[in-house]
């Protein structure tokens, strides 16, 4: 009866690697040439081969730059010793202010430029151009907006969904402390582009080289 039971265990056993084993791979057989052959692989979602990110993705970078716009532009006046003291002038009245001393910056004796980089707040800086534009050539700026069309609603609807987890869920977190350091660092990005985008008191960065004529 033991060798009986033995047998049919070993039997058993056999079969199970059989249909576990993998299919032995049949010698590929070229199609014809008018054969349409459809591969039934799917392509790799990446050109790394790692699959896309699911949505939301929580490590999206969002701009922190804390200026709503950087312009660029030239001021060509005709005398730069005399003229500079009053583009600073109005720099100020439009409560501007340059971003470092003004020994900092590069200037140049022999080509008579003086380069200035400074803020103005939002709102003044249309007249902060008009004044310029009274001291010399002023084509327009060239600008860039750094957090125009940040997805306002994206961000928020994260922050959310982080706030409500760490409500619903803070006996769970409290044992994974490291989810827990990751939801912090995620949720305090988050709110800082958030206070960035809705900073009324945003201020242009401006880059401005003044130059002699």
């Amino acid at each position: 009866m033991t060798r009986s039971r033995n047998a049919t265990a070993w039997i058993l056993a056999l079969a199970v690697r059989a249909v576990a084993a993998p299919a032995p791979a049949s010698t590929p057989v070229k199609a014809p040439a008018h054969t349409v052959v459809v591969s039934t692989t799917s392509a790799s979602p990446t050109a790394t081969g790692l699959p896309a990110p699911k949505a939301p993705y929580w490590l999206k970078a969002y701009s922190t730059a804390p200026f709503e716009e950087s312009w660029s532009a030239t001021l060509s006046v005709n005398n730069l010793d005399a003229d500079l003291p009053k583009v600073l002038k109005a720099i100020t009245a439009a409560g501007g202010a340059l971003t470092q001393n003004l020994d900092a910056f590069v200037s140049s004796k022999a080509n008579h430029t003086q380069q200035l980089v400074l803020t103005v707040p939002r709102g003044q800086e249309r007249a902060l151009l008009k004044a310029w534009r009274r001291l010399g050539d002023l084509p327009t700026p060239q600008t860039r907006s750094p957090v125009s069309g940040l997805p306002a609603d994206e961000v928020r609807a994260k922050i959310d969904r982080l706030m409500k987890e760490r409500v619903e869920r803070a006996a769970d977190l409290a044992k994974l402390p490291v989810a827990l350091e990751l939801e912090d660092e995620v949720l305090e990005h988050l709110l800082l582009v958030e206070s960035i985008a809705k900073d009324e008191d945003a201020r242009i960065r401006i880059d401005l080289l003044v130059r002699q004529r």
